[in-house]
């Protein structure tokens, strides 16, 4: 350490009598600062002028994650329903369900069971759920999954027993039918709950999205009410 010390002093000494020099901090494995002319992977580098330290920002580009793990941030799809118009009963961040990494951003749209529910953006169905009645085993109900070009996906859930009118692997466009809303799984009323999530590698994380026209202050068809 002393060694290190009395090489930056002579280093610190050449750089008074010249016009200017950079020197580069580092720290090596076991905690040791030391200083060197050379720039390693990491360095601070100081500025020496007139007797003067200039720190000098280090410019840290942080690597692209690859396209298709690209969030679609505030990406904008159209209404994936045939009908209404209908309200929003919980949106993002919303206490009752909306809390958890999966469904945060998610958007709970009351209407009455039955009204056709259509594609959002086009991709492929990777899953689909048919059978269930009622609250069943799965508290996602039924439900059709769709993956995109880009690797996110979009969900419907809560569908209507039978109505699932897509089997995985088709292709669906904008506007595609498929399914019906409905009343299953963890549901305290006829809506559906629609959601956009990526793969993080370690789970599914749900992620932002704007529909692209409004609902918050649509009335609630689904309660009878205008």
């Amino acid at each position: 350490m002393l060694v290190r010390f009395m090489l930056f002093c002579g280093l610190c000494a050449v750089a008074s009598s010249s016009l200017a020099m950079t020197l580069y901090r580092s720290t090596d494995a076991r905690g040791v600062v030391f200083f060197s002319d050379q720039k390693t992977p990491g360095a601070q580098a100081f500025v020496f002028q007139e007797r003067r330290v200039v720190p000098v920002k280090r410019q840290v580009l942080d690597p692209l994650p690859p396209r298709n793990l690209r969030p679609a941030q505030f990406q904008r799809y159209p209404l994936p329903w045939r009908g209404g118009p209908f309200r929003l009963t919980q949106g993002p961040g919303g206490t009752f369900s909306h809390s958890d990494v999966k469904s945060r951003y998610a958007m709970d749209i009351a209407m009455p069971e039955g009204t056709p529910i259509i594609a959002a953006r086009g991709g492929v169905v990777v899953k689909t759920e048919n059978s269930q009645s009622g609250r069943g085993s799965d508290p996602s109900g039924n439900f059709v999954r769709v993956l995109h070009d880009d690797g996110t996906q979009s969900v419907y859930l809560h569908l209507k027993l039978g109505s699932v009118s897509v089997r995985e692997g088709q292709r669906v466009a904008v506007g595609s039918p498929l399914a019906l809303s409905g009343n299953t799984g963890n549901s305290s009323g006829p809506h559906l709950h629609f959601v956009v999530q990526r793969d993080t590698g370690a789970g599914w994380v749900s992620i932002p999205y704007e529909f692209t026209q409004p609902v918050q202050a649509l009335p609630n068809f689904a309660s009878g009410t205008r």
